[in-house]
């Protein structure tokens, strides 16, 4: 058995006995034959967000008398998205794990629940007062601007800290009177009214989308933001030499709230970078160049604005080594944690980055753990023991412990290592732990327990006793939800597969059932109702109607950005569809697939190149690799060179035109739904849909009213999943929803299956 399969196998047997003693909402002897709906997806309450991981689960105050937990749903009836944070006291969850398994569940002290937005996270970015008053958060609102509030725990009221006329895009925060926050440049100038404007230099998205417009405000986001600061109570602009400072990452603010730690550009970087900080392998696309930008962490002095250079030396981002997160201050302000950087050496010998803690009393800088990175241009070419740190803390803002949080790159699970500062000098792994622990007084972790089959529960472990705090959807227990379970196959290649097969709720062994493909990753640790996003994919809801669905981890082994990768996608499909149909579960003839974001290129490799017959096929939002995508978003070192293997100019043109599935359109035989996310996505997904309406081939658009990628706003998720759900139901099973508000895309439906009859029936005639 290969590595990544023992990884697997090990988590399933921890999360299996963990479980042996909980009640599984999901496989309760007392569910009804109420099917699992999208509506029912929708209001599945999940811990943190929905959306990517823009909000932590569960936080401890710094003084341990609390913890809160952060959940999120969807509200199809306010269509809008609800979170909740819940106030727990301490003592009152270690009196009951000490108790009898008979004791009542804590109750929390406060429940914060607001719904002011139609998209999430509502509750962004949470974290407590250093007093342990309170939270801070940036919440959403309706305008889709984000303001700084409190939440005050004694009071059980919402404080503003921002104007409801700015956008706050970060911030940090020790108390009332102490904190800092970047706003969206204000001063874009609008050029709607403008005879003419000039476009040299500036993206298609820009000129299309300007800040005035509802989608451009959303993208300018990503923009130039201006940094505040409110020290002892006194608001003031922050400046450097007089000039503002902008572009900013990861705001830390020491707990005296006179000094500031972020990342910050640097216009060129030193010659010496070039060598000192070398790139994981020699041939990396992404390395430090003299001369060129990069950025380092930095301690700013809000008052007088000078900045001083943590590190001497580059953020591992900016040479190639993938490391997420913010740094951090020790609860007594003499260290800084930094999740990856460079440390220059000594000797100005060559080094690698790694999670770095700078002592400011001492001024010696050292690491916790070295980051490991690729060493070769393959996907699967990479250090024993490669991950990438998404975040790092001091424990308990203890300068003497941290814990580095990443997530597992084959079963997609999270995991936590914590380290120890020991006594020989040097930084020590005392656990390692599954899932996002949070470690509280008297030995209390909190943690939500969850896996690809089982629901979330929100748990507390003592001294190796572990109990059930709450359980935030006990209506599970009323339907009838399709069981998972775990698939594995290997390829022609010999490469192991793994995915997540959801059975028919009908299922009955030796019945052939149709089979949708759901792509774009698999995670054993997570339930995720859907398949992997709640964009497009309906796993659950579509194996409720008697549909199997498979949900394959097409991540982590295809060799990305080079040719190889959409045929190593198409080869894992067809070894799935062979096995599949040789276990008998399966109907060769009754075959669809979905894709999403990156894997939209892998569905429209399997529609032109692959062997597998499909009945139909579905697209949302995502890369085609095709000549328009191209030109959208042309620039130096555009990916596509490196996927198709050629620039779509001169000579390298006969080799878009072979491999450039939108060139190979005519080989498509199933019948397509593309779907945009936006207007800014559908110029996107445009060209299959036009192209194939041209060839009059059955192709369906729908383009939704969103701007969100990973989709969060209910009536959007109902019409993206709910569309999956009725465009597969309809060619795989004939089935068409009696709702008359469907009536028109029925009708359109059915005149693309009377083209696609008269299409078979042509190809039928040509080959006799």
């Amino acid at each position: 058995m290969n590595t990544r399969k023992t990884e697997i196998v090990w988590l399933l047997i921890v999360v299996t006995v963990f479980f042996s003693g909980i009640h599984s909402p999901i496989a309760s002897s007392q569910q009804t034959n109420r099917p699992f709906t999208v509506a029912d997806d929708i209001g599945v309450t999940l811990f943190g967000d929905q959306n990517g991981g823009q909000a932590d689960a569960v936080r401890f105050s710094p003084d341990g008398s609390y913890f809160a937990v952060h959940t999120e749903r969807g509200r199809l009836d306010l269509n809008r998205v609800e979170d909740t944070l819940r106030f727990y006291r301490s003592h009152d969850v270690e009196s009951f794990v000490q108790h009898s398994d008979n004791s009542q569940q804590p109750v929390p002290v406060w429940t914060l629940t607001l719904s002011t937005d139609k998209t999430g996270p509502i509750f962004k970015d949470w974290r407590w007062l250093a007093d342990s008053s309170g939270i801070a958060f940036l919440q959403r609102a309706p305008d889709d601007n984000q303001r700084l509030v409190i939440a005050d725990l004694q009071k059980k009221t919402i404080e503003p800290l921002t104007s409801a006329t700015e956008t706050v895009k970060d911030f940090d925060i020790s108390n009332r009177n102490n904190y800092v926050y970047t706003v969206i440049d204000p001063n874009k100038r609008n050029e709607s009214q403008a005879s003419a404007i000039v476009g040299t230099g500036r993206s298609i998205w820009d000129l299309l989308f300007p800040p005035d417009d509802a989608i451009g405000s959303r993208l300018a986001t990503s923009g130039p933001s201006t940094l505040w600061a409110v020290v002892g109570g006194k608001r003031f602009q922050v400046r450097r030499d007089g000039a503002r400072l902008v572009d900013f990452y990861g705001l830390a603010l020491s707990p005296d709230g006179q000094f500031l730690v972020t990342m910050l550009p640097v216009a060129e970087a030193p010659a010496p970078w070039e060598t000192l900080y070398p790139p994981p392998y020699a041939s990396s696309p992404k390395h430090i160049q003299a001369g060129a930008p990069a950025h380092q962490f930095v301690r700013i002095n809000l008052r007088t604005g000078a900045t001083e250079a943590l590190t001497d030396a580059p953020v591992s981002n900016d040479a190639g080594w993938r490391s997420n997160g913010s740094p951090e201050w020790s609860s007594d302000g003499r260290k800084i944690l930094l999740p990856g950087t460079f440390i220059r050496s000594k000797d100005e010998l060559p080094s690698r980055p790694c999670v770095a803690i700078v002592d400011l009393s001492s001024n010696a800088r050292t690491c916790v753990e070295m980051l490991k990175g690729h060493t070769g241009p393959g996907n699967n070419e990479i250090e024993v023991g490669y991950h990438v740190v998404f975040s790092v803390h001091f424990v308990r803002g203890d300068p003497q412990q941290v814990a580095v949080n990443y997530r597992d790159r084959f079963d997609l699970s999270y995991r936590t290592t914590v380290y120890q500062y020991g006594a020989a000098g040097a930084w020590e792994v005392v656990t390692k732990l599954i899932g996002i622990h949070t470690m509280g007084p008297h030995g209390l972790d909190i943690s939500v327990k969850e896996d690809f089959d089982q629901p979330p529960l929100l748990v507390v472990v003592r001294k190796e006793i572990s109990k059930i705090i709450w359980d935030p959807n006990p209506q599970l227990k009323d339907m009838k939800v399709a069981h998972e379970r775990v698939y594995t196959w290997k390829d022609e290649e010999g490469r192991d597969w793994t995915g997540g097969l959801f059975e028919p709720s009908s299922y009955k062994p030796g019945q052939r059932y149709p089979l949708v493909i759901q792509t774009h990753g698999f995670s054993v640790a997570l339930f995720t109702p859907s398949g992997s996003f709640p964009s497009a994919f309906a796993g659950r809801e579509l194996a409720s109607a008697g549909i199997a669905v498979l949900q394959v981890n097409d991540e982590g082994f295809c060799p990305l950005a080079t040719p190889e990768e959409g045929a190593c996608a198409v080869s894992g499909y067809e070894a799935a569809v062979k096995q599949l149909v040789s276990d008998g579960l399966v109907d060769p003839d009754k075959i669809g697939i979905i894709g999403f974001s990156r894997s939209c290129f892998y569905v429209m490799e399997t529609l032109t190149t692959g062997s597998i017959h499909l009945k139909a096929a579905s697209m949302e939002s995502g890369v085609m690799e095709d000549y328009f995508q191209y030109m959208l978003m042309a620039s130096p070192g555009n990916e596509a060179d490196s996927m198709i293997g050629a620039k779509p100019f001169g000579e390298g043109l006969q080799v878009w035109l072979k491999r450039s599935p939108t060139f190979n359109l005519e080989k498509i035989t199933a019948p397509l739904l593309v779907v945009g996310e936006g207007r800014a996505s559908l110029l996107g997904m445009w060209e299959p849909y036009a192209g194939l309406r041209y060839l009059k081939k059955p192709v369906d658009l729908m383009m939704l009213n969103t701007d969100e990628h990973v989709l969060t706003n209910p009536g959007v998720r109902l019409a993206s999943q709910g569309g999956s759900v009725d465009w597969f139901r309809f060619w795989l099973q004939g089935y068409e929803d009696p709702d008359p508000a469907k009536k028109d895309q029925y009708e359109r439906w059915r005149g693309l299956r009377k083209m696609q009859e008269e299409n078979e029936a042509k190809a039928t005639a040509e080959k006799k």
